[in-house]
Order: structure tokens, then C-alpha cells, then sequence
């Protein structure tokens, strides 16, 4: 899969790839848990607020400089 066929993608078909993928990192702070995965070639970095009502998406890259 590359970075745009996973834009392409719904919201509920992105979840579901992330359920599956490799989760790289994890940190946490007052506001929010974020989470590093990775899919085939390419990361993704989400949002989970710390009341755990939602799940954003940050940003889709392809450099591995940040995990």
C-alpha cells in the first residue's frame, strides 16, 4: 500500500488498517497518547485524546527519522 491509497481510503477502513499495523511508539502527555505505526513503506502518527473520545490522524510520512 502506498501513502495515497491510504488517503484514499474511508475513516473506518484507515482504523482497521491501523488496528493491523505495526505499532512503533507510544508516548503520552496531559492532552493526548500518541502513537507511531507503520504500514508497508510508509508511518503514520495519530492522536488519542486522554479521554479517549477520539482518534486523529497527524501525519502520513515516508522518513523513518522520527520513530
Amino acid at each position: 500500500m502506498t501513502i495515497e491509497e491510504f488517503e484514499a481510503v474511508s475513516d473506518l477502513e484507515k482504523k482497521s488498517l491501523l488496528v493491523d499495523a505495526n505499532k512503533l511508539s507510544e508516548r503520552e502527555d496531559a492532552i493526548a497518547k500518541y502513537e507511531i505505526f507503520q504500514i508497508d513503506d510508509f508511518y503514520v502518527e495519530v492522536s488519542l485524546s486522554v479521554t479517549h473520545k477520539f482518534r486523529r490522524i497527524l501525519r502520513i510520512y515516508k522518513d523513518p527519522v522520527l520513530v
